[in-house]
C-alpha cells in the first residue's frame, strides 16, 4: 500500500494543530467587524436595548449598564478580546502540560494529578488516522488573525472623556497629537497653556 504524501503523522499533526487553533481564534470577538457603527458582537444586546425589550440575561444587562456609563465600545472589545485570548492560552497550556499552569504539581496540600489531557486529531477515513497534537500554547499566537501575535491593538487615547475637566480633555488632545510636553503643561496648570 502506498502511503499518501500528506498522510505522514507529523504533517497530520501540523495540519490538525493549525485547524484547531484557527477554530479557537474564530470564537474570539472580531475587533474589526462593525454593525451600525458598533462592534458586531455587541449588536444583539444594543438592538434589544434600543427596542425597549428587557436584556436576555444578566450578562446582557451588565453590558448595557457598562455602555450606559459611557464606556467606549471599542475599549470593551479590547478587554473582552484580551480575556478571551488569556482563556484560550490557558486551555492550550492545560492540554499541552498542566504543570505550566501549576496544576498537578507535587507540593504540600496539592493532590497528585490523576489525569493528563491530550488533543488528538482523528481522521475517520483512515484506519490509523489518529495524530497527537502538541505545542498548542506555543503556536496559538502565531495564528492570531490580527497578525499581532495575541497582543492588544494599539489605540489612541479616547477622544471622549465625559465628565472630565477641561484641563484633562486638553491634556488628552495634546497627547493624541503627539505633543506630550504641552499635554503635561496643560494638565499641571489646569489651563489651555
Amino acid at each position: 500500500m502506498v502511503e499518501r504524501e500528506d498522510s505522514h503523522p507529523d504533517d497530520q499533526s501540523a495540519r490538525a494543530l493549525q485547524s484547531f487553533l484557527a477554530a479557537l481564534w474564530s470564537m474570539v470577538v472580531d475587533e474589526d467587524s462593525y454593525t451600525d457603527g458598533h462592534p458586531s458582537w455587541l449588536e444583539p444586546e444594543l438592538r434589544g436595548h434600543q427596542q425597549g425589550s428587557a436584556p436576555a440575561g444578566p450578562e446582557a444587562s451588565a453590558l448595557q449598564r457598562v455602555l450606559a456609563c459611557g464606556v467606549d465600545p471599542d475599549d470593551l472589545t479590547d478587554v473582552v478580546r484580551g480575556v478571551q485570548h488569556e482563556v484560550l492560552y490557558n486551555v492550550c497550556q492545560l492540554l499541552d502540560d498542566p504543570g505550566l499552569l501549576g496544576i498537578g504539581l507535587d507540593h504540600e496540600g496539592a493532590p497528585p494529578a490523576e489525569f493528563r489531557w491530550e488533543l488528538v486529531a482523528v481522521r475517520d477515513e483512515e484506519p490509523a488516522g489518529r495524530a497527537p497534537v502538541h505545542g498548542l500554547h506555543s503556536s496559538l499566537d502565531e495564528l492570531d488573525p490580527s497578525g499581532r501575535h495575541g497582543e492588544p491593538r494599539g489605540r489612541p487615547i479616547p477622544a471622549r472623556l465625559p465628565g472630565h475637566p477641561l484641563h484633562a480633555r486638553l491634556a488628552v488632545a495634546h497627547a493624541r497629537a503627539g505633543d506630550r510636553i504641552q499635554g503635561g503643561l496643560a494638565r499641571r496648570s489646569g489651563g489651555t497653556g
